[in-house]
């Protein structure tokens, strides 16, 4: 006989959750393994393209001077390779990952006192 229609859709709903969650997972990934690509081809670290906000500005003002002097330079040498057209080689390149974090843990601190001086107020 005939199916309801609402307990079809019922049975059809988790099984697109679940292919949409798949496709939006591998599509992820692909997109995230092309930025990281672009990035180390320039030779800068994920956290060096980030939008200067409030929160990095007060980051920024708190890494240890090596760090900065690392990003600073990673920064220019991504100028000078955009300006020329060039990309690092590869075996420079592929030499770190790019997503490794040096300002999330700042970050996470200056959101965790803000949240504390709220909390205070």
């Amino acid at each position: 006989g005939d199916q309801d229609p609402q307990a079809l859709l019922l049975q059809i709903c988790p099984m697109l959750k679940t292919w949409g969650d798949a496709l939006w997972k591998r599509a992820s990934t692909a997109y995230r393994a092309r930025v990281g690509k672009e990035l180390a081809a320039h030779g800068l670290m994920y956290e060096d393209a980030m939008i200067e906000t409030e929160d990095v500005k007060l980051a920024l003002k708190r890494l240890p001077e090596h760090l900065l002097v690392a990003r600073e330079q990673r920064l220019k040498r991504a100028m000078v390779l955009s300006s020329q057209q060039k990309t690092l080689p590869p075996e420079v390149a592929t030499a770190f990952d790019p997503f490794e974090s040096y300002l999330t843990p700042y970050l996470e601190t200056i959101a965790k006192e803000k949240k504390e001086l709220l909390l205070t107020k």
